[in-house]
């Protein structure tokens, strides 16, 4: 009898080997009365703990995800056979898969909506109103009138929206704010993401250039919604170069103009303006900082 490292792997439903992150594994006792520990999966999927050998209970939460509760696993001193990883369980995760719109044009506009204290929001109306007209799609006449949904008791609420048109958005309990939104040119789109966007991606290669030279970058900014973002984006997106006797750094409304002053590597970042709106977790915008060498 001892104290054993368990390492427990939480992936995919019917694809193995793809890691879900951020699940809550709780450990209780075998007749899961008595709870013992809790940890939260990583980036890989895994989370570790060190168990007595015996049974237990294992219990899983993370939104939108479905799992089969509870799993027992049992710790054990030794091996069960040679060659095995000792106290390694994997668990599948039946992760949600947002709806797609069968009609080439349009963009499925689906997701959760919860209310102050975690649960589900039921009954939310959201109204859209297009924001074009006349508009003749594939010959028929697209009528410019409000559409409304509400949410359901799982506070999931869905609407099939043209691609890349613009629509006026307003959410109950947020009347006064009323959302400006462009669709993606995507077959699928997560909701909440459309009506509360934030700069999400830039894509763009690292830089190299000799003192004197100029470079013009136009990078390619999307938002969370996957929605392309014009130009540098300087009015979402703070620019900066981390060593200005390196490099200068001059940011236009339509692209980033680099020069290079001194050999050397400097970094150029890019950080969000607009803090307004909270994401959790959240992991910043990715494809930054990007690295720039001058010879």
């Amino acid at each position: 009898m001892s104290y054993e490292p368990v390492d427990v792997y939480v992936e995919k439903e019917g694809a193995p080997g793809v890691p879900v992150p951020d699940v809550l594994v709780r450990v209780y006792d075998a007749d899961g009365k008595t709870l013992f520990t809790e940890g939260t999966t990583d980036s890989l999927g895994k989370v570790s703990f060190l168990l007595f050998t015996r049974e237990y209970s294992l219990r899983f939460y993370r939104f939108q995800t479905s799992f089969t509760q509870p799993q027992r696993i049992v710790v054990e001193s030794d091996p069960l056979t040679p060659g095995t990883t000792l106290n390694a369980f994997t668990i599948e995760a039946g992760v949600f898969e947002p709806p797609v719109a069968t009609d080439p044009r349009l963009s499925r506009a689906s997701g959760f909506f919860r209310a102050a204290d975690g649960h589900p929001r039921p009954q939310l109306d959201i109204h859209f109103i297009a924001q074009f007209r006349p508009v003749l799609l594939e010959g028929s006449l697209v009528m410019d009138e409000r559409r409304t949904i509400k949410t359901d008791k799982n506070g999931f609420g869905c609407i099939d929206l043209i691609r890349c048109a613009e629509y006026l958005v307003t959410i109950e309990a947020f009347e006064d704010q009323p959302r400006k939104i462009r669709v993606p040119d995507s077959p699928s789109v997560n909701l909440p993401d459309l009506l509360f966007p934030v700069v999400e991606r830039i894509i763009q290669d690292d830089v190299t250039l000799s003192q004197g030279e100029e470079r013009t970058l136009t990078p390619t900014i999307l938002d969370s919604a996957g929605v392309p973002l014009p130009g540098s984006a300087r009015n979402d997106v703070l620019w900066s170069i981390s060593d200005p006797a390196v490099a200068s750094l001059v940011v236009t409304n339509d692209n980033l103009v680099l020069t290079g002053l001194a050999a050397g590597s400097v970094e150029l970042t890019a950080t969000r303006k607009d803090t307004s709106v909270i994401r959790i977790p959240d992991s910043g915008i990715t494809g930054v900082p990007v690295e720039v060498v001058v010879s």
